[in-house]
């Protein structure tokens, strides 16, 4: 084979491997997986990262008292009564999800497994667009603030804040350690994507391409 057809051949292979990456990258930026350990409080919430919407984040409970707190941004206002979050869940037993407003406001909750979910609808009142804490705790800990409990417990939700605490912000978890961890989870949202953006690797990968195959 002459020389031009090698690097002809190079190039198309280049440009293929290339596409491969950018599709490989386009799909798992809809997933976000917990990294380490994810906070329990606005203030120290795992701050997803990427660009485009963001679908899914998988977790995991791991210990008795352990709550996660993730930062995400609603794109836009949803209709009433359309899912926001849902929680995969075998049973009322399973873990739960709990939005909050940039505040640390309380927004929906829901404690009810149905069909396999546990569902956050948007509220009657509409949501402004912009960013929000979705968090994932055992079902005996509740969100708490200076003021009491966020929410009356349990939620049979898909419930707006209706405890003794629902004018101040969250401050804390309370409820009995009863559960045994390791507990995963999978969330799956609606009108999100990502607290904030991603530092873009297209150079990198073109670099490793480049290597890979040559000019």
């Amino acid at each position: 084979m002459s020389n031009n057809k090698l690097k002809y051949c190079g190039r198309q292979l280049t440009a293929l491997a290339a596409a491969a990456l950018l599709a490989a990258s386009a799909a798992s930026a809809q997933v976000w997986a917990e990294i380490g350990d994810a906070g329990d409080l606005p203030g120290t919430a795992q701050v997803t990262l990427g660009a485009g919407g963001l679908a899914t984040i998988d977790g995991v409970l791991a210990e008795h008292d352990d709550v996660d707190v993730y930062c995400i941004q609603l794109t836009a206002t949803p209709p009433a009564g359309l899912p926001l979050v849902s929680l995969q869940c075998f049973q009322d037993a399973g873990p739960s999800p709990w939005l909050f407003d940039a505040a640390g406001m309380g927004v929906r909750a829901n404690q009810i497994c149905a069909g396999g979910m546990k569902v956050l609808t948007a509220p009657n009142v509409s949501l402004a667009p912009g960013l929000y804490y979705v968090a994932v705790s055992h079902v005996s800990y509740a969100p708490s603030s200076v003021l009491g409990n966020i929410w009356q417990t349990p939620v049979f939700g898909p419930t707006s804040p209706d405890g003794s605490g629902a004018g101040s912000g969250l401050l804390s978890w309370i409820g009995p350690l009863t559960f045994v961890p390791p507990n995963s989870y999978q969330m799956t949202l609606g009108w999100m994507t990502y607290c904030d953006g991603a530092t873009p690797a297209e150079q990198a990968s073109w670099s490793t391409l480049k290597t890979m195959y040559g000019d």
